[in-house]
């Protein structure tokens, strides 16, 4: 190893194939870095979001807790006096009577599908207000490829981005557009990516769908289903093998100690997991310092340890540092 500030003691040629080396490493450093910014980007802006509306909501949000027994006292006291009145069977049949189930009613709808509507329209806005240029600017440095079809639809829809960043407030992607459909369109946003324009035509929303595209690709990304050219961690999947490595997969099986047949090695994996949460499951009640319950400070609880011995040699140094500065150590 040594400074690239030493090349200049080198003969030309050596020289040159150095420097040519360093600057191949440090183009895949930085590509790296450039792709590690656009993933925890992405997740700033959902985490930020949920948080926001989160904090908005958490005064008005209580938990209900046994919803599957109040679910069959309801249906319980139902089929039991079906000729009764709501108020006079079913608000008795559950413990804390009408206001469990007003309770139970406001969870739903500030943890259920409005809640979750409320989160993509603040993403939305956070996106569009802040983190949109940078994001915009990395995709003119990064080129994402996929060795497979079934992912080139996100592929597609990042170029679609890219053609229309600057295109100014259009609030739609033209009509004779071809809007690339992938996976993270569909779910919760499937509703929030398409409107009705004025005319009653469905149309995709351009802000909208540049989040979800943009969450589209982190997430393949981190499971390298889409990789990008020139990066070193977030690299073509196909090159982390040797060349040969179908040619000598008995032998590189062998060396990593794992069976050819994946049935085996899922069958392995699966009794491993089972003996090892199942040991976890019969010590954990016997454990003295540790107790889960249903609360609301959270259900786990660990019991302070108790305070520990002071080391000898860290008496001894401050002993040292207060007679040599007068100093008392804290």
């Amino acid at each position: 190893m040594e400074s690239p500030s030493h090349l200049r003691t080198h003969p030309v040629p050596l020289r040159v194939t150095l420097l040519a080396a360093l600057l191949h490493e440090r183009e895949r450093e930085i590509t790296d870095t450039l792709v590690a910014l656009l993933i925890s980007t992405v997740h700033r802006i959902g985490a930020r979001a949920e948080k926001k509306v989160t904090e908005q909501l958490i005064n008005a949000f209580k938990k209900v807790s046994g919803k599957e027994n109040i679910l069959f006292e309801l249906a319980e006291a139902s089929l039991g006096t079906p000729e009764g009145t709501v108020r006079q069977v079913v608000f008795p049949a559950v413990s804390g009577g009408e206001a469990t189930l007003r309770e139970l009613v406001h969870e739903f709808k500030t943890r259920g599908p409005v809640y979750r509507r409320t989160v993509q329209t603040t993403l939305k806005a956070s996106y569009t207000n802040h983190y949109r240029r940078g994001l915009i600017k990395l995709l003119d440095v990064l080129e994402f490829r996929s060795s497979n079809q079934a992912h080139r639809p996100a592929i597609e829809a990042l170029a679609l981005v890219a053609r229309y960043a600057n295109a100014g407030n259009t609030t739609y992607y033209p009509l004779g557009e071809t809007v690339p459909v992938h996976k993270a369109m569909g779910g919760d946003w499937a509703e929030v990516v398409h409107r009705a324009d004025k005319r009653g035509r469905r149309r995709v929303v351009g802000m909208v769908y540049e989040v979800v595209t943009f969450q589209a690709l982190r997430d393949q990304l981190k499971c390298k289903e889409i990789w990008v050219v020139g990066a070193d961690k977030w690299r073509n999947p196909d090159e982390d093998l040797p060349l040969d490595f179908e040619a000598r997969r008995a032998e590189n099986y062998r060396e990593l100690r794992k069976p050819l047949d994946p049935a085996v090695f899922v069958d392995e994996l699966r009794e491993q997991m089972t003996t090892e949460l199942t040991l976890l499951n019969d010590r954990m009640p016997k454990l003295s310092w540790l107790d889960i319950a249903e609360r609301k400070s959270g259900a786990i609880r660990l019991t302070a340890a108790e305070a520990q011995p002071e080391p000898r040699n860290l008496r001894r140094i401050k002993g040292e540092v207060q007679r040599r500065w007068g100093v008392v150590p804290l």
